[in-house]
């Protein structure tokens, strides 16, 4: 048998000691860390669920917009006479359209990152501005042709009158 040599006894405790503490030490801070890192990670899932509730909200307030639009355009195709009542309505109805165009604009602009659903709502509002002014530009033209009708019908019946006065002769008597 061998001598007990004490010394290296103490010294192997000793090791034993330090690497027990070391390794248990090493062991929590990986505990901390794995727990640090996924409080991280719900932070920032947090606010990419935050990011992608404020993209739907400006989705959904653009889409309303252009559902607006849309209805306002399926009311203007209704009205056909061009009276002055049903001028006033088209007038306000384009400038609803006008209004909610611009809405969708300034919702454009406050995109958060550039995305190909973005260019198309812009190029969807750039298309709905040309139809609105198209829309006003043919309401106007569409009621001067109307004017001019009514006009050139009241000298018809003008010059119809005059003509059949002057063959019954009450002009010149």
């Amino acid at each position: 048998m061998k001598p007990i040599n004490a010394v290296e006894i103490r010294n192997s405790f000793t090791k034993f000691i330090l690497n027990f503490v070391f390794l248990t030490a090493f062991s929590i801070l990986c505990i901390f860390l794995f727990f640090a890192a996924s409080d991280y990670e719900y932070a920032l899932l947090d606010k990419k669920v935050k990011e992608t509730e404020k993209l739907s909200s400006l989705r959904k307030d653009i889409n309303t917009n252009f559902d607006r639009i849309l209805v306002n355009f399926k009311e203007l195709a209704i009205y056909r006479s061009y009276n002055a009542e049903e001028l006033s309505k088209q007038g306000i109805l384009l400038e609803d359209i006008q209004a909610a165009n611009y809405k969708i604009k300034d919702l454009i602009s406050k995109k958060p990152a550039p995305s190909v659903s973005f260019e198309l709502y812009e190029k969807l509002n750039n298309n709905v501005g040309v139809m609105a002014n198209l829309q006003d530009s043919l309401f106007t033209s569409r009621y001067n042709i109307q004017s001019y009708k009514e006009q050139l019908d009241d000298c018809l019946r003008a010059t119809r009158s005059a003509a059949s006065r002057i063959r019954n002769g009450s002009y010149g008597r």
